[in-house]
């Protein structure tokens, strides 16, 4: 019995001790290559490229689950949250979702936080880090979108804070709108989701 226990906590410990090496070797290989990027290409092009390889993640993601995919709204904390268990290894810190009105039209913010953010975790960094899960959520969701809806929003993805930079937490707000609401009229109406990335819209 006592071999038995013995053997359960050692493959605890073993598994934990696998998880932990692994987030810390992804961290690290993530901090060089935001390095090396910013260094050739300037922050704004660095974290575009970033940007964009999330994007084609979430897409590609999206379209593995296109056919389990429920077109409610409502359910973007739900698919929220499992995607980051599924690529953070555990769950948000915190969650909200609310109906509102941009430019006009319904439009839905699903907001979510990480206080322990695996994608940074230890780094510190002049600029927000985080641009690669932010990314690959727009992605994912305009995918939902083009799937369940014809298209009928578009989403907007940004990290509106991050621990890399000292903000207690890394925090990301995903907007909705209706299609028929243009990026000028989202800027006019939320500026502070531009004032430090200029990313639009992407169609699927």
């Amino acid at each position: 019995m006592v071999k038995n226990w013995l053997l359960v906590q050692a493959s605890k410990i073993k598994k934990l001790t696998g998880e932990k090496a692994l987030t810390l070797t992804v961290t690290k290989l993530n901090e060089l290559l935001v390095e090396q990027l910013t260094e050739a290409l300037g922050p704004d092009q660095a974290f575009e490229r970033i940007f964009e390889g999330g994007l084609q993640l979430g897409h590609e993601f999206m379209m593995e689950l296109s056919a389990h995919l429920d077109p409610a709204f409502e359910r973007m904390p739900a698919y929220g949250e499992a995607a980051w268990i599924l690529f953070a290894g555990k769950a948000p810190t915190w969650q909200q979702f609310q109906k509102t009105e941009i430019g006009g039209k319904e439009a839905y913010i699903y907001q979510w936080a990480d206080d322990d953010c695996p994608f940074c975790r230890n780094i510190r960094f002049p600029h927000k880090f985080c641009a690669f899960p932010a990314g690959a959520y727009q992605g994912a969701a305009q995918t939902w979108s083009a799937l369940t809806r014809n298209g009928e929003h578009h989403m907007l993805v940004r990290e509106t804070k991050c621990k890399a930079i000292g903000d207690n937490r890394c925090e990301f707000m995903l907007v909705s709108v209706h299609r028929d609401v243009s990026l000028e009229q989202l800027r006019g109406e939320m500026p502070e989701l531009f004032e430090d990335f200029h990313y639009g819209f992407v169609d699927y």
